[in-house]
C-alpha cells in the first residue's frame, strides 16, 4: 500500500497542474529504487490495458508493483473522476487490491479538489480492522513520502465524499 500512496501522490501532482492527458504510471520500489514506467498510448483504454499486463504478467519480477490512471469512482448517485490504483502483491498467495481517490478536476469552478481515498480489497476472505487500518496508514505514509504531491494533497483536500 505504501507504493500505491507514494505513486498516486506523484499523480496528484501531475493532474493539479491542470495539464490533461494523465498517462497511467506503473511502479514499484525494489531494493530502494524506484521503478517507473508510464504507459503511452493515444487513448487512455490503451495505455491502461498495456499497463494491467504488465502488472498481471510482472515481466520485472517485483514483488509488489502499482498501476496508476485517471478514471472513474461511483458514488451512489453519480460518476465522479477518480485516480485508480491497481496493487498487486506477488507473494504467495497473491494479493491484489485497489484504490480511488476521486477528486475534482482544476477546469470545475470550484477549483481542484481531492478527496477522501476509497479502499477496494480484492482479497478473498474478511478484512479485519486491525489489517484495514495497517493498510490505510502504510498508503497515507506513501502519500507524504513524495512531497510535491503530499503538499498539493493537504491543501486541496475536501473530505466531503
Amino acid at each position: 500500500m505504501w507504493i500505491a500512496g507514494y505513486y498516486m501522490s506523484i499523480a496528484v501532482h501531475f493532474i493539479s497542474m491542470g495539464q490533461g492527458g494523465f498517462r497511467p504510471l506503473g511502479g514499484s520500489v525494489r531494493d530502494g529504487i524506484t521503478v517507473v514506467r508510464w504507459f503511452e498510448a493515444e487513448l487512455l483504454e490503451v495505455g491502461v490495458a498495456d499497463g494491467r499486463r504488465w502488472l498481471e504478467s510482472n515481466p520485472d519480477d517485483l514483488d509488489r508493483a502499482v498501476l496508476v490512471y485517471d478514471g472513474h469512482y461511483n458514488l451512489p448517485s453519480r460518476k465522479i473522476d477518480a485516480l485508480i490504483a491497481d496493487i498487486v502483491d506477488y507473494a504467495n498467495p497473491r494479493q491484489t487490491f485497489r484504490v480511488a481517490l476521486p477528486y475534482r478536476p482544476v477546469t470545475s469552478a470550484e477549483g481542484f479538489a481531492v478527496h477522501r481515498p476509497k479502499f477496494i480489497y480484492e482479497t478473498d476472505g474478511d478484512m479485519d480492522d486491525s489489517l484495514s487500518r495497517a493498510l490505510g496508514q502504510a498508503f497515507m505514509e506513501g502519500t507524504e513520502a513524495y512531497e510535491e504531491g503530499s503538499e498539493i494533497w493537504e491543501c486541496c483536500k475536501d473530505e466531503n465524499l
